[in-house]
């Protein structure tokens, strides 16, 4: 007669019940140990893998800031900006003045350069109060078109560093983008203006805002604070609405807010420190002499553009994002159909 197997004997404590009144039994500080490692491992693979579309999303957003003609087109831009920002401010003059709103057009161009380095704004500030003393209605009847052509460059150049983010063909023909391009310059002219219309009121919050400093309600530069404050927002509408009509794509709201809010806090962080590098560091007049004001407006444009570029490629990696994840969840549930399907036959 043969005896039966003698049972394996388990390593470590012997489970046991714990009985009333006394603990359970010890684990070992080993077992505790691999545990909490096992639960790191499997948090970190759980964090990783909610993690990666955003490691996609930001590797081929900067592969495609580095590796294409990203930083050429900012030079493109920087210059065309700068070359059509005067025509552009004379025709809003000119457009604001036959509608007796002059005055706010002028405040919204005082709150932009407050927007800037002081050191950029006091080589534009100048030539924009000798343009605002020369605008005049003759502009709109005399040189309407030479004015609308210089001033649609700068739009011209911003739509092919869309369309070079969104990998989109241009349009064919050049007049009929150069034609499109003027359109959108009467176009943004026109919002600015209503723009400027609707802040109106801003000369009365300054006087309640003014009148509590005066009473220690508030800090003494409050003031300030809101203007900045409003012209951040006014700059990133108006990001949005670039990043939105330019490219020759039809793009949604929650398609462009992603890149347009990247790029603005970035162009935010980037003016100030640009700022206190010029304030600290930087001798341009040593080397460039009486251009240094220009090579650094041209440099804080460059630098600018480039910003505004990575924000269109930020968006476009998200939106390849998006349709990689629908196209697969389309395939799966092609797959599951077909999979239930067969089912029966099998």
């Amino acid at each position: 007669m043969t005896t039966p197997p003698r049972p394996r004997r388990r390593r470590g404590l012997p489970t046991l019940e714990p009985i009333a009144g006394l603990p359970g039994p010890v684990v070992p500080l080993r077992s505790r140990r691999k545990r909490a490692r096992a639960d790191f491992r499997h948090a970190r693979h759980r964090l990783g893998r909610r993690l990666a579309p955003l490691r996609r999303v930001l590797g081929e957003a900067f592969h495609d800031f580095f590796f294409s003609d990203s930083l050429i087109l900012a030079g493109n831009i920087a210059f065309t900006t700068l070359f059509a920002a005067f025509p552009f401010l004379i025709f809003l003059l000119t457009l604001a003045g036959l509608f007796g709103q002059t005055e706010a057009v002028r405040q919204s161009i005082e709150l932009a350069l407050e927007l800037i380095p002081p050191e950029v704004a006091s080589v534009l500030r100048p030539a924009v109060e000798e343009v605002l003393r020369e605008a005049s209605a003759g502009v709109l009847t005399v040189s309407i078109l030479v004015s609308l052509w210089f001033a649609s460059s700068g739009l011209e150049s911003l739509r092919h560093a869309m369309n070079h983010a969104y990998q989109v063909p241009e349009l064919p023909h050049f007049l009929v983008g150069r034609l499109e391009s003027i359109l959108l310059t009467i176009f943004s002219a026109i919002v600015i203006l209503i723009a400027t219309v609707a802040l109106v009121g801003w000369p009365v919050a300054r006087e309640v805002i003014a009148w509590l400093s005066e009473r220690e309600l508030f800090e003494r530069n409050l003031y300030s604070v809101v203007r900045y404050v409003l012209g951040v927002g006014l700059l990133f509408g108006l990001t949005v609405t670039l990043y939105m009509v330019l490219p020759n794509i039809d793009l949604r709201l929650r398609d462009v807010v992603p890149g347009a809010l990247v790029a603005v806090t970035v162009w935010t962080l980037i003016a100030v420190a640009f700022s206190w590098y010029l304030r600290n560091f930087a001798r341009y007049s040593l080397i460039y002499g009486s251009l240094a004001g220009i090579v650094l407006t041209l440099l804080f444009f460059y630098i600018s553009a480039a910003i505004f570029i990575f924000g269109a490629q930020l968006n476009s990696a998200i939106r390849r994002e998006r349709m990689r994840r629908l196209g697969d969840r389309a395939t799966a549930g092609e797959d599951a159909s077909g999979s239930g399907s067969e089912a029966p036959g099998v």
